[in-house]
């Protein structure tokens, strides 16, 4: 048995011994929890400053924010294409307590994960407070995955590598000054539209 396997299984075995810490950790593994918390964030910042300069700043972020969603889910559907990883209940079914509905895709990377700490690193430039708060939840997330059997502890922690790597990865290229002048004028565009 890999090390990874006997991490997630101790991970998993906590469960069932506090009702509590089961229903905490089955609320926080929904899987509307991470989108809907990303995208009221996304929402705060484009919408909820009246200085005009942090405005513009939070616009940006909200432009960095999406592309690294769209290129994390991408990087992720890839890697789902070549490494096709069953769930953890699906090859430790005798020892995973699954406590949560049975995924059919596949385990790895973990894509909701994945887009929480991509979301999170692209928004902490700009409000360390969300960034830090979504990044917290990033990993009560991870953990609330893996305790209630449906990922691997390696599926989850590479999937918080790969969202980081993209959201810094994005950040560097939109800041190129030609990629930074079309997002500019994008944010000009959405401001005459009253979008923003």
């Amino acid at each position: 048995m890999m090390i990874d396997e006997k991490i997630t299984i101790f991970i998993n075995n906590l469960n069932s011994k506090n009702l509590f810490m089961d229903s905490f950790f089955q609320i926080f593994a929904s899987d509307y929890l991470i989108p809907v918390i990303c995208a009221l964030s996304i929402f705060s910042l484009w919408f909820l400053v009246l200085d005009s300069k942090r405005l513009l700043l939070n616009q940006k972020i909200v432009f960095y924010s999406i592309s690294a969603i769209i290129i994390t889910n991408f990087f992720v559907w890839i890697i789902n294409s070549l490494i096709s990883r069953p769930r953890p209940f699906v090859t430790n079914s005798d020892e995973i307590n699954l406590m949560f509905y049975a995924p059919t895709d596949p385990s790895f990377p973990a894509n909701p994960v994945a887009i929480g700490f991509a979301v999170a690193t692209s928004i902490f430039p700009a409000n360390k407070y969300l960034g830090y708060f979504l990044l917290v939840v990033s990993i009560i997330f991870s953990f609330s995955r893996v305790y209630v059997g449906v990922f691997y502890f390696v599926d989850v922690f590479s999937a918080a590598i790969l969202g980081f790597t993209v959201a810094i990865l994005v950040r560097k290229i939109m800041r190129i000054k030609i990629i930074n002048y079309i997002l500019m004028k994008q944010i000009k565009i959405l401001r005459t539209l009253a979008l923003s």
